[in-house]
């Protein structure tokens, strides 16, 4: 390649895009990478419209990563562990105590997981079904005959199970061993520019075995707890108290390496799986010879098994404190110095949710492990029988905590409806028409309460009618707001001529949608919001029980009433529908992956958004791809500006793509300041990044980087950053982006406010404001004879705009115009961009 080449780097976003499509070619040649991070170049050059400018283009494929084979995709089962790893990273800098309160909080859900398994296992259908003869010939008539004993070992399979695939999933990684000495994090929290941070941190083996060694000892204390069940010639209780004591030790051994997070060089984490092991397997032993003949009574019945519902108001009790104590946490990192720093700049930029997002991600996270716990149990029972709240009434016992949990998910399925309307009316401005759609709501919310009253019937579907009438009202007002009229007009000046044209209407109201992108935090904060008050009451109910001593082995019975009652048992119902529901649809993207490559796209934009940062909260999450991709474009960068001495490398990152080169770029920045070793082993050489650095460009569009990244993760990604990246490469960094597009926006400027045509054709032009530039969508309206029409593409096909390659060109430019100083932060480069330089310290 001779230096005057331009090579554009294309990466594509969260949907998988094929390298086909991104390089507009059907049969592109494969030039480095392996089978699941591959790079392809096109096999003609481009050249843009009105520039003339030509370019190589070659594409970064890291789909496969995420949108491979079908046990990935039934890591979204697993999705509250990824939701709570991201919370991790929206906390406001380094706050050691918020990190082991959200650890801690990881192993309670991976606690309540294994448990309701154990739950449904062994009590459910072992204890309550198989134990007695009515419902055994029922359901479960294949144990006739056996030995309760041996029904206990039986009962062992599901739980060991679930603990098997945690622990081998924990351990799925996309990453090689890394290079050189350098292995340990420049910083406590890491950074984006860290080699070491993008590689499975020491940390992580050893939380993954805590998390293993905790499930097995929860396992086998509810084996220990067990043998104190009620029933003739049982074990003294010295026995079964000696085993909980030993479980309650190894617990207490795998806490301290979750709140410690100590290195695996300083601690054999693997001693505290394998002891966790055997344990459980003694538990297991001593339950199945003692229980082996368990005496039913003349009904047929059996004493439910002691212990599951202490475990269980001890896990629901942890997880309302832990979110109350990490609240408490991150008001203090709020009120520190870096807190106020991130806070302190422009609203519009200002970390989202007033700096509580870790707050509000963990509560998500816990509303679903919650709901996703009681909703296994409930489905459980109603497929074998009736769930009843205490013994003596015809059904099989399901657990107080089990019962209000499905209760409280159906006033969720009740609620999140209700609050999407006035929610989603908020998020696109109209606020007169969000307070009548509030208004419906409440109506048809008391429609509902009146049906579980004794009220004639037409007093409940009087309140349907009137809240109908009111969404309505609703609707209307949001087809005439003024917001709306505005939008109208901007579109006209983008497409001169008259207003009434087909298609501008359409243009308008994709416009009006996709601006909701801002506040989007809205509709998710209201639902971790709902989330987390319905987890506190649970965990404030948990805590009473655990607390009062005459609730300890059954609940109030005014609350065993109630929960007996036709709301309870129909709200019940409903979360546990709901719940389910979103399991099985899980469950069948999984299944749907082996046959469906467009499915898997699906279940790959899923895993994206949550696989993208290092394990660090929770262990056993999607296997992250984010330290692989970085590594293997920077990586490539350096190649062709070094080996293949081409004179401008254009990274072009594309949605999460962008993200993706943001990092690379930041790593290659910190490489170039980084001395090399003494051994000589590193991942680049300190000349090589300096000399690629000289070289590159980037362009991203239809990026979330400021909107979403920098408010979500402001530590990693925040607007100082930003900033900074701008300051350090001035006009080699353009943004593009669209007002249709609902996801991707201004990175560089915000709002617009000094604007400027951008041309690549008589039609053919966007706004530029600064080094942002706003594509028309379509490009034009007017039929032309001579072109293609041009349809909406939203988030897709930036590639394919005319304006686009303009963009490119003016990159390519700005990376080999002749320099005297750049200066990147505190590194400053000297000479001519396509000679090799040295680096000059200070600025």
């Amino acid at each position: 390649m001779r230096p005057e080449d331009v090579v554009e780097l294309r990466v594509h976003g969260v949907s998988g895009t094929p390298p086909e499509a991104m390089l507009g070619d059907p049969f592109p040649t494969p030039v480095a990478g392996d089978d699941v991070a591959r790079f392809l170049r096109a096999g003609k050059p481009v050249t843009a419209v009105g520039s003339g400018r030509v370019r190589v283009v070659e594409a970064f494929h890291w789909g496969r990563f995420t949108s491979g084979g079908a046990s990935r995709a039934l890591w979204l089962v697993l999705i509250p562990f990824a939701i709570l790893n991201l919370a991790r990273y929206a906390l406001l800098g380094a706050g050691r105590f918020a990190e082991a309160v959200l650890r801690l909080l990881g192993l309670v859900l991976t606690g309540m997981l294994v448990t309701a398994t154990a739950y449904v296992s062994l009590e459910l259908l072992v204890r309550q079904c198989a134990g007695t003869a009515v419902c055994r010939a029922e359901r479960l008539g294949f144990f006739e005959g056996w030995p309760f004993g041996a029904l206990l070992l039986v009962g062992m399979v599901p739980p060991g199970l679930v603990i098997t695939v945690l622990w081998w999933f924990g351990r799925q990684t996309f990453l090689y061993e890394p290079k050189g000495t350098h292995h340990v994090w420049e910083t406590r929290t890491g950074s984006l520019g860290d080699y070491a941070f993008w590689h499975t941190s020491p940390r992580t083996p050893v939380l993954r075995d805590a998390h293993v060694a905790a499930a097995c000892a929860l396992v086998g204390v509810l084996y220990a707890g067990a043998l104190r069940t009620a029933q003739p010639g049982r074990p003294s209780d010295v026995l079964s108290w000696t085993v909980v004591g030993l479980g309650a030790l190894v617990l207490a051994w795998a806490v301290g390496c979750v709140v410690v997070s100590p290195d695996r060089r300083d601690v054999d984490s693997r001693a505290l799986k394998w002891v966790s092991v055997g344990y459980l397997l003694v538990a297991a032993g001593l339950a199945t010879w003692f229980l082996w003949r368990v005496p039913t009574g003349a009904d047929g019945s059996v004493t439910p098994l002691a212990g599951f519902e202490a475990v269980t108001n001890v896990l629901s009790a942890a997880a309302m404190v832990l979110l109350v104590v990490l609240l408490g946490a991150c008001v203090r990192m709020r009120r520190s110095a870096r807190g106020v720093e991130l806070m302190g700049v422009d609203k519009r930029f200002r970390p989202l949710w007033h700096g509580y997002a870790a707050v509000v991600i963990a509560a998500l996270a816990t509303t679903l492990a919650v709901g996703f716990s009681g909703g296994l149990a409930y489905r459980v029972v109603d497929w074998v029988g009736e769930p009843v709240a205490r013994a003596g009434r015809p059904g099989l016992v399901l657990g107080t905590g089990y019962l209000v949990g499905a209760g409280l998910w159906g006033v969720l399925a009740i609620a999140f409806p209700l609050l999407v309307a006035p929610v989603v009316a908020a998020m696109v401005r109209q606020v007169s028409s969000a307070l009548v759609f509030a208004a419906g709501s409440v109506v048809a919310a008391v429609a509902v309460v009146l049906r579980w009253t004794s009220l004639p019937g037409w007093a409940s579907w009087g309140a349907v009618v009137v809240a109908g009438a009111l969404y309505a009202v609703g609707v209307v007002s949001c087809l005439r707001h003024a917001i709306g009229v505005a939008v109208r007009d901007g579109v006209v000046a983008d497409y001169p001529g008259r207003p009434d044209r087909p298609g501008i209407g359409k243009v308008a109201l994709t416009q009006r949608l996709a601006s909701a992108k801002y506040r989007y935090h809205w509709l998710l904060g209201a639902v971790a919001l709902s989330g987390g008050v319905l987890v506190a009451a649970g965990g404030g109910l948990a805590l009473a029980r655990l607390v009062h001593p005459d609730w300890r082995a059954a609940p109030p019975s005014g609350l065993a009433d109630w929960l007996s009652t036709v709301p309870a048992r129909e709200l019940g119902a409903l979360g546990s529908l709901v719940v389910s529901g979103v399991v099985v649809v899980l469950l069948l993207l999984g299944v749907r992956t082996w046959q469906s490559p467009r499915m898997r796209t699906v279940v790959g934009i899923v895993w994206d958004l949550v696989a993208f940062w290092p394990r660090l909260a929770h262990p056993i999450c999607p296997p992250p791809y984010g330290g692989r991709a970085t590594i293997e474009l920077t990586s490539r960068a350096v190649r062709l500006a070094g080996h293949h001495d081409v004179g401008a490398v254009v990274l072009s990152g594309h949605s999460q793509g962008s993200v993706v080169c943001f990092a690379a770029l930041s790593l290659l920045r910190r490489e170039a300041e980084r001395p090399d070793p003494a051994d000589g082993e590193r991942y680049i050489r300190q000349a090589d990044a300096v000399a690629a650095l000289r070289r590159v460009g980037l362009v991203t569009y239809g990026s979330q980087l400021q909107w979403a990244y920098s408010r979500l993760f402001p530590h990693y990604l925040g607007h100082a950053e930003l900033a900074r990246l701008h300051a350090d490469l001035g006009d080699r960094w353009w943004n593009v982006h669209r007002a249709t597009d609902p996801l991707g926006g201004p990175v560089q400027v915000w709002p617009e406010t000094v604007q400027e045509r951008l041309t690549a054709g008589p039609k053919l032009w966007g706004v530029r404001c600064g080094n942002d530039v706003r594509l028309r969508d379509p490009e034009f309206l007017d039929p032309d004879p001579d072109m293609v029409a041009s349809p909406l593409r939203g988030h897709s096909y930036y590639y394919d705009d005319p304006v686009f390659d303009e963009v490119v060109a003016r990159v390519a430019d700005a990376v080999t115009a002749p320099r005297t100083t750049v200066v990147l932060g505190d590194l400053t480069l000297s000479g001519d961009p396509l000679a090799r330089g040295r680096v000059n310290p200070g600025g």
